[in-house]
């Protein structure tokens, strides 16, 4: 009798020591689903992922995720972690909501589609596996097994779980470093020589800080001509344009401080639309918030609408951001900033950006310039002209997405002066904000099989001044102000394009558009058309063509009748586990001006994983 009542003690304390969930195994009840290893992609940045699961499926920030296609037969289950090929990008969380998450890009390997399947990295499938395991053995006491005596006249130990697990922190370290040699040709034996650097760099989280280096770079150090030697410098070519408007930089980014700042050829980020500066920024964030900073540099980017030369700017600001990206979210910055050329003052004004934002399926933005009055010199009689104070640069933005598959546009572009950013780079689509002028709609649609249609339709007024003239100082405004206008012509603008993210599982990229543009500095028209192949990142080919055909206004902001077509070609390879070569060659055909140009380069890759 008494064996039996101690057998019976020994089933009563092993039971109150069983964790629910087992005990609910044991008697067939259903027990919790296993938290999930997958995800989908719901909406895409620039630099960052927004998934479709927060801590509700266990995420927490500092979380690897590798981003692959989905399975073309519409099914989502573990297997897509084992179908053998790289993942398109490796993404870590950097902020948690109850059913959301954001994650940063810190690897990119081809293009990213809404869509797309999140899977959560093994090590951090362990590490959460590990909280849970510990979170439980925290709830219930551990019972001592024996193989003799009386239970009650042993000692039940308890465990006690260390505090919350908190992921260390990840640093990436990945890029690239190398020499570059090139070769100008240009019609009656004009050539020019060029070493330059090339830095590719994506380094987070440096030495365990908040330090974070990354971007591209692309410049020469050297070059030699023969057959100009008045010039001293080899002409500004497409490539070297393009190079210019590429950003590279180190950023201090924490959350949880009250600063931040940047260094090298960025943007802005508080407000991005004054366009990339070489120099710096500082914010300091007097309320949670609230940040007001400093901003100072030169304006190296020719897509810029106010782009000059030789051009410096400076100023301040202050942000103020509320929300998050899953509901309400306000960001509005409002500065004041002045330009300078040969440091005589170009232009003093007053810049505004707004964005408001309900998740992911709405938002309205604004951005905004209001100049002081000044006078510009022209190179007609009388020689200058006068702009008064008032709005010089406005654009307005709604965008609506019912659904990811499909997002509707509403937009307004407002230009009182003419811009002056390079024309050279129209065909490559860096400058469409400024073609289009008045109101215009547009849809993007994403259709099976990775396809991707586009457009945007409006209607302007093409206006001409009464007083023609090219203004002298670049980054101050050209010509005279169109406030005064004779002339009202009503047009069309039109822009279509395309996108095959792959082409029938050849691995081949297509993208096609095409846009027909009336403005008060300029009509005409332009086509492009991109088509690349990469097999893994070992080997990447891309053939890259455009034509723009301008024909300047009466505003005289372009030469009549500026035609120009190019053609590029780009094969980057990789040689052994860390080196690569890369060859560009490209042709212009241009008004007045036919050039080639070649490109040779090799290099260094640093970080990641070796490749075999």
């Amino acid at each position: 009798m008494k064996s039996v009542i101690g057998g019976l003690l020994i089933a009563i304390l092993i039971l109150a020591g069983a964790p629910p969930a087992v005990l609910a195994g044991q008697y067939g009840q259903a027990q919790a689903p296993a938290p999930k290893n997958i995800f989908h992609v719901k909406y895409i940045s620039e630099t960052a992922v927004y998934l479709d699961a927060g801590k509700n499926a266990g995420l927490e920030e500092g979380m690897i995720l590798h981003i692959v296609p989905p399975d073309p037969d519409g099914g989502t289950t573990e297997s897509v972690r084992f179908r053998g090929t790289e993942p398109l990008a490796d993404v870590r969380v950097f902020s948690v909501a109850d059913t959301s998450a954001a994650a940063e890009i810190i690897t990119s390997r081809g293009d990213l589609a809404i869509g797309d399947i999140a899977c959560l990295d093994v090590k951090s499938i362990h590490a959460r596996e590990d909280k849970v395991n510990a979170v439980e053995s925290a709830n219930y006491p551990l019972v001592v097994t024996f193989s003799s005596g009386d239970p009650l006249d042993e000692e039940i130990r308890a465990t006690s779980v260390s505090e919350k697990m908190i992921p260390p922190i990840r640093n990436q370290i990945r890029g690239r470093i190398g020499v570059d040699f090139g070769y100008l040709s240009e019609p009656g034996g004009v050539s020019s020589r060029q070493t330059g650097l090339l830095i590719d760099a994506d380094i987070s989280r440096i030495g365990g800080t908040h330090w974070n280096f990354k971007g591209y770079w692309r410049g020469d150090l050297t070059s030699q001509n023969s057959g100009n030697v008045g010039t001293g410098v080899s002409p500004l070519v497409l490539n070297e344009l393009l190079n210019h408007t590429y950003t590279l930089g180190l950023y201090y980014e924490n959350p949880d401080s009250i600063v931040t700042a940047g260094i090298g050829r960025l943007y802005l980020p508080y407000a991005p639309s004054l366009s990339a500066i070489d120099g710096a920024y500082f914010g300091y964030k007097i309320r949670p918030r609230l940040t007001l900073g400093v901003f100072g540099g030169s304006t190296p980017d020719p897509t810029s609408w106010s782009y000059a030369p030789n051009q410096r700017i400076a100023g301040a600001f202050v942000n103020y951001a509320y929300g998050d990206f899953d509901h309400l979210r306000l960001n509005d910055t409002f500065g004041l900033a002045s330009t300078s050329i040969g440091w005589h003052i170009a232009r003093e004004f007053a810049f505004a950006e707004n964005t408001i934002s309900f998740g992911h399926g709405f938002s309205i933005y604004n951005s905004l310039q209001i100049d002081a009055a000044r006078t510009v010199p022209i190179n007609v009689a009388p020689f200058f002209t006068t702009y008064k104070t008032g709005l010089t640069q406005s654009f307005s933005s709604i965008r609506y997405q019912p659904i990811h598959l499909l997002t509707f546009s509403l937009n307004d572009n407002y230009l009182r002066n003419l811009p002056t950013f390079d024309p050279a780079l129209i065909a490559t689509g860096l400058e469409d904000q400024y073609l289009f002028q008045g109101l215009s709609g547009g849809v993007t649609v994403q259709l099976p099989f990775r396809i991707t249609l586009s457009t945007d339709i409006g209607k302007s007024n093409s206006t001409s001044s009464s007083t023609t003239g090219t203004g002298t100082g670049a980054g101050t405004g050209t010509g005279t102000s169109t406030t005064n206008t004779s002339d009202k012509t009503p047009s069309w603008n039109q822009m279509y394009g395309i996108t095959f993210g792959e082409i029938k599982k050849t691995g081949l990229q297509l993208d096609l558009r095409y846009t027909k543009f009336s403005s008060p500095f300029a009509q005409g028209q332009y086509e492009y058309v991109s088509i690349s192949r990469s097999i893994a990142d070992r080997f990447h080919v891309q053939l890259q063509g455009g034509t723009q055909n301008l024909t300047s206004s009466s505003l005289g902001l372009f030469t009549n009748n500026t035609k120009s077509t190019f053609i590029t070609s780009i094969v980057d390879m990789s040689l052994g586990p860390r080196f690569f070569i890369e060859g560009l060659y490209s042709y212009n055909m241009v008004t007045g001006m036919n050039y080639s140009q070649m490109n040779f380069t090799f290099g260094y890759r640093f970080g990641g994983k070796l490749r075999k």
